[in-house]
């Protein structure tokens, strides 16, 4: 079985993405409450972004490892009302997905060549980045209590799928109005998101291109 390296998981990463951000919005259509569910989904999706991190960076993997421990263990205290720890579960949420973003970003833009991989890999970054706002936003809307008109305050995982839509609406600058921030904060990261996502599209996306035109001359 072929080894999994840094540079060929993304495909890995970009299915769990998907099943997730689908999962969310199957669980939110028909059940009340699914979120032992989508608990399970997000450290599936979590764990995927690991696996093709360098085995000798052992102080990266279990950072992350610690990370992942520390959502579950969190989120779990919260859904059966051990404690409320639901700050510690989006705080531990914001610092892995930037990380990771980081490292995602580094991996593509330091790559030998253009290949499949990193074309997935700059639509994982892009649906990281989506997600990334969302758990800031969510973050905000449990430590102000509120922020939002059509998003209630509450457990943050029943917020999650009604939160990335409006993450994705907002990136991609589309903004229908069913949910809107009312707070200094949350319109920050609101209009600092759309600004995050033009920048992306115009920027990492035409320097793949480039890269692959350059790439496409250098064969003949």
């Amino acid at each position: 079985m072929e080894k999994i390296t840094e540079r060929d998981n993304f495909l890995f990463l970009f299915v769990a993405l998907v099943l997730l951000l689908f999962g969310c919005a199957v669980l939110e259509q028909f059940f009340d409450r699914g979120q032992d569910l989508v608990l399970v989904g997000l450290l599936l999706c979590m764990s995927a972004s690991t696996l093709g991190i360098d085995r000798q960076r052992k102080g990266v993997r279990s950072w992350f490892g610690f990370l992942i421990v520390l959502v579950f263990i969190s989120s779990m205290a919260s859904i059966f009302e051990a404690a409320d720890l639901a700050i510690v579960s989006l705080v531990a949420l914001v610092v892995f997905i930037g990380q990771y973003l980081k490292h995602a970003t580094q991996l593509i833009l330091t790559a030998p060549k253009i290949d499949k991989n990193q074309i997935v890999g700059s639509i994982c970054i892009y649906l990281m980045m989506g997600l990334w706002f969302a758990f800031v936003q969510l973050l905000l809307l449990e430590i102000l209590q509120g922020g939002f008109n059509g998003i209630e305050h509450g457990p943050w995982l029943d917020n999650l799928s009604r939160m990335i839509y409006f993450s994705f609406i907002t990136m991609t600058s589309v903004g229908y109005g069913g949910i809107a921030p009312t707070e200094p904060l949350t319109r920050f990261i609101a209009y600092f998101e759309a600004i995050a996502g033009v920048f992306y599209l115009a920027i990492l996306v035409s320097s793949l291109v480039s890269a692959g035109l350059t790439q496409m001359n250098e064969r003949k």
